[in-house]
């Protein structure tokens, strides 16, 4: 049902993209058959394509977002993205329009746009990709998080697909990538999808990495995590980990969540 569903919402939304982009030179490519290839051939400076994402709110520039109102006038050159939840906007979206900019055949720059939303784009060239697979998609960002100077951008929209292909290429990133930045972009991601798998792979990273500054961005990554996840993961940093900074960071996330179980803790050591 949800391969359906997605199916709907892709055969819906490609003919209105073409509208989307105002004031830009757009044309459509048959992906399906290989994404890559159609980058490799869109000779445009711009590409674009939606995936299914976890319901979020995603508005367009910064400065042009409005309370109650996700459409105040974006740029394809823009600032950039604005995701929020629904305290802050009412407007949520389950598919996400991103645009990547490319350079020699490189992606340089992303934008991310709800689909609705009009995009200003005068005179920008534009391929918009047709039939490409929310896997397709998920590969080409675990490639480009590699390829490209703007890694962590990447990072940050695979982690957006819906797709479960995303969490163990997010570990991997974690424990393998030689990059101390790429490690660290991984973990924070992980720490946002708050499952069991990614909850381990921090704890993993705090005790495994061989760098200060990613073991201690693994505990703030672990801090982001629900509440009935964090505290007592937290806590046992705290107790019982063999680094000093670690258990340091440690205590300073956990006095930070406020948590009865973290206030019972600090008096203890307080009052040793």
């Amino acid at each position: 049902m949800r391969l359906r569903s997605w199916i709907v919402t892709l055969l819906l939304t490609f003919p209105a993209l073409a509208q989307t982009f105002t004031g830009a030179n757009v044309k459509t490519v048959d992906a399906s058959r290989g994404m890559r290839e159609a980058v490799a051939a869109a000779r445009t400076t711009w590409v674009a394509w939606t995936i299914p994402t976890k319901e979020v709110t995603i508005c367009c520039n910064w400065n042009d977002a409005k309370r109650n109102s996700c459409c105040g006038g974006c740029s394809l050159e823009g600032r950039g993205m604005m995701i929020g939840d629904s305290d802050t906007i009412t407007r949520r979206t389950t598919t996400m329009l991103l645009a990547l900019r490319l350079e020699k055949g490189r992606a340089t720059k992303v934008r991310m746009f709800d689909p609705s939303c009009a995009v200003s784009a005068p005179g920008a060239n534009i391929t918009i990709l047709e039939g490409v697979t929310p896997e397709a998609s998920v590969d080409y960002f675990v490639k480009a998080a590699r390829d490209a100077d703007h890694d962590d951008e990447m990072l940050a929209v695979l982690s957006m697909h819906e797709h479960p292909k995303v969490v163990p290429a997010l570990i991997d990133f974690a424990r393998n990538d030689p990059s101390t930045k790429i490690r660290r972009g991984a973990l924070f991601w992980l720490g946002q999808k708050a499952g069991e798998k990614a909850a381990g792979e921090l704890r993993h990273a705090v005790d495994h990495d061989p760098q200060d500054e990613v073991r201690e961005h693994a505990v703030f990554a672990i801090s982001q995590l629900p509440r009935e996840k964090s505290v007592p993961m937290l806590i046992d940093l705290v107790k019982n980990h063999k680094s000093r900074r670690v258990r340091e960071r440690a205590m300073f996330w956990l006095a930070e969540t406020g948590d009865p179980r973290a206030l019972e803790l600090i008096e203890k050591i307080l009052t040793k």
